[in-house]
């Protein structure tokens, strides 16, 4: 039997264990934005995502050093540490897109029918942003950080793109980060993404 799933099998034993599972059943049950399935072909797939806000920070280092920092800012943010107001339900994935040098964005998902006008002010460092409507491919990958090598997977996944006849559109992935660090490696969802052209709207 394959190594990462006798591996990933203890680990659920341990989790229920030690009461970790209804944790990691909240996290998998966490929102996440409103999308239209295309295509699915195992780890690949194509999806088509409707609008939605973000929250987004910029932060320096390199990307493991960036996401963990860029993550203390917006959960300052969205639990009311950083302003005054209301806390804001947290949603997944959390995203992260490289920038330029050492530079990375660092992104929440706001809550399904959030607006500018409806979400708290955010301080400085964090801005908001509504993302259009758009089609993306994704290949899904479990593990933790150093588990997995980021160029090679979006390698396969551009080659899949190509394979079924999608135009990538030019521009750098997201990657998707759906789980918190306290999951073991074999039971996170992880995704890579990569904005595809579209052949007609998919929403406003």
């Amino acid at each position: 039997m394959n190594k990462k799933w006798l591996v990933g099998g203890g680990l659920v034993l341990g989790l229920i264990a030690a009461g970790g599972w209804r944790h990691y059943m909240r996290e998998k049950a966490t929102a996440e934005p409103d999308f239209l399935p295309v295509e699915e072909d195992g780890d690949f797939s194509v999806r088509d995502y409707m609008p939605f806000w973000i929250a987004e920070t910029h932060a320096t280092g390199t990307r493991r050093e960036a996401i963990r920092s860029g993550f203390r800012t917006l959960a300052d943010y969205i639990f009311a540490r950083s302003h005054d107001g209301d806390e804001i339900p947290m949603t997944s994935p959390v995203l992260e897109s490289h920038d330029e040098g050492d530079r990375w964005r660092v992104a929440f998902v706001m809550p399904s029918g959030a607006t500018s006008e409806s979400l708290p002010e955010p301080p400085p460092g964090v801005s908001l942003r509504k993302l259009p409507a758009r089609r993306v491919g994704v290949v899904c990958f479990s593990g933790a950080p150093g588990d997995y090598d980021l160029e090679q997977l979006e390698g396969r996944l551009r080659d899949w793109l190509k394979g079924k006849g999608y135009d990538v559109v030019d521009g750098k992935p997201d990657y998707a980060f759906f789980n918190s660090p306290t999951i073991p490696g074999p039971l996170r969802r992880n995704e890579v993404w990569l904005e595809v052209a579209l052949e007609a709207p998919v929403g406003n």
